[in-house]
């Protein structure tokens, strides 16, 4: 398999590296116009310029069609905590999605774009030589790596069925551009699509030599430690593949060096305090804006969570029912009603960071870890004590379990509370065997339905014929 740009993905960026204008903090760059004019070389030839172009790659992970927000609200819309959202259609319909959808394309290009960017980072780094030091180019190296496996998590789950569809998931998955090519529009960069298990292998890879290579903290605990990847957001990550892919005692491994981080990371008292202040102890990694540099008013999660902006999106009835409204702090203080709908206050403006790694999921990823290893109908305290941690933080009572089935039922409602309009609604169903539920307007769609997941863009399976397009579409 020939890993390297497809040509009709990928052209853009070739054309251009990520560069910040020369300010000497790491946030104004990241939220600088980048340069286009510099070449590859000149852009790589001393240690400020390589700096500039590695807090580049976060200019362009802040893709609005992608990890800007976008495709934590493509997870959510095809969940069922929020009304089906008419502004996203045809997505939130499952049915009347065509190949040729606008949306399904728009992620599949920012992603690539995400991807190719990092490549192209890569790339230059490793021609760079000793511009910048050992343990710097180590960092770099890390950071790029750890952007393209978090691009690649998005893209394996809204594109193809989750990895235990089938055995060993052999099935399809997404193209593995890995190399940026010199020669894009070469007939053989035609990529074809890889399997599944291909595709999480590479993010685990990926994210293991980030996990060795990237810094602890980058000492800025208000703004680099969460807008730059750690040590610690590649093992977040690890520990979340892990859980999706069923890998269980490894899921609990990562997810403990999160959890036994000697106060580096944990939960704030208030569960609103989060999205307020994005660069709390409970933030793990995040993708950031600013007034200056955001998803912009079409596309920012504030615009359409939030009544007070566009408000595309409003809560479902059935989420809010999950929830204590007398005393769960999830309702109290991240619910609003306005003009008989509910609303969820986790984002209200453009400039909201979009929230993709938080310590509460690692509590409750370590929580399904230990509740599916138990032994027969066991129910397991430690996976009780550790759900009932995040229910405790909200003033939501504890919850109690009758067997391993009913305790792994709660923790999966416990993380739709929880984790809701962070990127994960949808998937949460696929990846444990369910199909999406009745809910509004839509239908319920099976495990395993051809709808459920994205259709390959026509753009890209028309120009290139290797790229096999999803069945149905």
């Amino acid at each position: 398999m020939k890993k390297s740009y497809n040509k009709g993905t990928y052209r853009a960026i070739l054309f251009s590296v990520l560069i910040g204008l020369g300010f000497s903090s790491c946030k104004k760059q990241l939220f600088e116009e980048p340069l286009t004019s510099l070449s590859p070389t000149s852009a790589f030839e001393t240690a400020d310029r390589v700096e500039k172009a590695a807090v580049g790659m976060y200019d362009q992970l802040q893709n609005a069609n992608y990890l800007g927000g976008r495709v934590l609200i493509y997870a959510d819309v095809r969940g069922t905590d929020v009304n089906p959202a008419s502004y996203f259609n045809p997505l939130p319909q499952f049915t009347t999605v065509t190949a040729n959808d606008g949306l399904s394309a728009g992620a599949w290009a920012g992603a690539y774009r995400t991807i190719g960017e990092a490549n192209l980072f890569l790339k230059n780094m490793a021609a760079a030589g000793s511009v910048v030091s050992a343990a710097k180019s180590n960092q770099y190296t890390g950071e790029a790596k750890f952007i393209r496996a978090l691009s690649y998590f998005y893209l394996v789950n809204l594109f193809a069925q989750p990895y235990k569809f089938t055995t060993n998931a052999t099935h399809l998955g997404v193209p593995l551009v890995l190399v940026s090519s010199s020669a894009p529009f070469d007939a053989a960069n035609q990529v074809s699509r890889s399997t599944v298990a291909q595709v999480y292998d590479q993010m685990e890879a990926d994210l293991k030599d980030a996990e060795a290579k990237l810094p602890v903290d980058y000492s800025d605990p208000a703004f680099s430690n969460v807008a730059r990847a750690t040590k610690g957001a590649a093992r977040a990550l690890l520990a979340r593949i892990y859980l999706y892919k069923g890998d269980y005692p490894n899921a609990i491994i990562y997810a403990n060096y999160i959890i036994n981080s000697s106060g580096k990371y944990g939960m704030n008292a208030n569960p609103l305090t989060a999205f307020r202040t994005f660069t709390t102890k409970e933030s793990i990694f995040s993708v950031a804006h600013n007034g200056g540099d955001n998803p912009n008013t079409n596309n920012a999660l504030g615009q359409h969570y939030s009544p007070a902006q566009r408000g595309d999106i409003n809560v479902s009835n059935e989420y809010v029912a999950l929830m204590d409204q007398t005393k769960d702090l999830r309702f109290l203080n991240l619910i609003t009603s306005v003009s008989n709908n509910y609303w969820t206050l986790k984002y209200t403006l453009v400039t909201d960071w979009a929230p993709i790694l938080r310590y509460p999921e690692m509590l409750l990823i370590k929580a399904e870890a230990l509740a599916n290893q138990a032994t027969g109908t066991t129910v397991s305290t430690e996976a009780l004590g550790l759900v009932n941690e995040v229910r405790l933080r909200s003033l939501a009572d504890p919850i109690s379990a009758t067997s391993k089935t009913d305790l792994i039922d709660k923790i999966l409602i416990e993380r739709r509370i929880e984790l809701a309009f962070e990127g994960q609604g949808s998937f949460d169903y696929l990846r444990t065997g369910r199909g999406i539920p009745a809910h509004g307007t839509v239908v319920a769609q099976a495990y395993g339905s051809n709808n459920v997941i994205l259709p390959i863009p026509f753009y890209e399976t028309s120009k290139n014929p290797n790229l096999v397009p999803n069945p149905g579409y």
